[in-house]
């Protein structure tokens, strides 16, 4: 017999509801989030009972996905916005979303998401990572430049946390307590440093045996560090049978509104992966630096629409070009 389990999963309780073949529920409760609460949930089901379990795609996705795994129950994420276009409600509680859940399921309508393996999933932790201690580590530059703004200072040095900056800031004049919040702010930029220092090395030892990393390193303005972020982002590459598609999941495809005879193009849809959007934007915008062939499509897009509508359609293009060259083990050619 196959069983459906629809769960609406909290931080701290999931409300699950488990439905048969027919739509007849067989079991629904409030359980802690924890293993022994989905041992309680799935426990003494008929003999031969099949049991898939649905839940909506969160942060916290592979804790959920390894606590399902461990009753013997196959996991499933469904996608949080697509689920609430095919079944949305005015009326919203737990027992609510879990029991629409297991209907969706019992009846196939779930749009499902990429689950990733475990080692991609670490990956991705690695990677973004990565990326909060950049974007902390620039917080604290910011901070340290509106200080010195403070008393009418300002500092020559493009890296406000150089050995050359800090020199100069030695032999500033300023007050008590902006002295003492500069040498807080360079302390923490010096501490986030030192902590990407260690991270690069690790990724840098990944991105040596990986062939896919080395693959997109060819392509001008794409190093270890972004390299490593986009294929942990993609995943299994295989899983989009066209560029179109990967684009489509990056959110780098424009919104189309359609009515009738009249069809209107949009601004990008920016769902799927904002970490994939964000380093392909950095990267493109370094490669267009450089004589090459993305070069020339962002100025030919650039003397049109301007540099923001241009660097997003380069992205995307970059992107194809990822994919193409993924699926064909070939460099880039410029």
């Amino acid at each position: 017999m196959q069983l459906f389990a629809g769960l609406d999963v909290h931080s701290a309780f999931t409300y699950g509801t488990v439905l048969d073949e027919d739509g007849n529920k067989i079991r629904e409760m409030k359980v802690s989030t924890a293993e022994d609460g989905f041992e309680m949930l799935f426990s003494k089901f008929p003999k031969k009972s099949k049991v898939k379990a649905v839940f909506e795609a969160s942060q916290n996705w592979p804790r959920v996905a390894h606590l399902i795994e461990q009753q013997h129950v196959t996991p499933i994420m469904a996608h949080p916005l697509k689920v609430r276009a095919i079944a949305s409600a005015r009326i919203k509680t737990d027992k609510i979303d879990s029991r629409t859940l297991a209907h969706l399921l019992r009846t196939d309508l779930i749009p499902e998401s990429y689950m990733p393996p475990d080692n991609i999933v670490a990956l991705r932790e690695l990677l973004r990572y990565r990326v909060q201690l950049g974007q902390e580590r620039a917080n604290q530059k910011t901070i340290i430049r509106s200080i010195l703004a403070r008393e009418g200072k300002i500092c020559a040095c493009a890296d406000v946390t150089s050995l050359k900056a800090r020199k100069q800031f030695s032999e500033l004049a300023l007050l008590h307590n902006n002295r003492r919040e500069l040498e807080h702010a360079l302390a923490i930029a010096e501490l986030h440093s030192k902590s990407i220092e260690d991270v690069e090395k690790e990724i840098d030892a990944k991105a040596s045996m990986s062939t896919e990393a080395k693959l997109i390193c060819s392509i001008p303005g794409f190093a270890n560090y972004s390299a490593m972020l986009i294929l942990s982002e993609i995943g299994d590459v295989h899983r989009f049978d066209s560029a179109e598609k990967l684009a489509a999941y990056s959110g780098l495809v424009s919104s189309t509104y359609q009515s009738s005879t009249t069809l209107h193009q949009g601004k990008i849809t920016r769902q799927g992966s904002h970490w994939l959007r964000w380093i392909l934007i950095q990267s493109t915008s370094i490669a267009v630096r450089k004589p090459n062939r993305l070069r020339q499509f962002y100025l030919r897009l650039k003397a049109k629409k301007g540099h923001n509508k241009a660097i997003v359609a380069t992205a995307r293009k970059t992107l194809t070009i990822i994919w193409t060259l993924l699926h064909k083990q070939e460099q880039f050619r410029p």
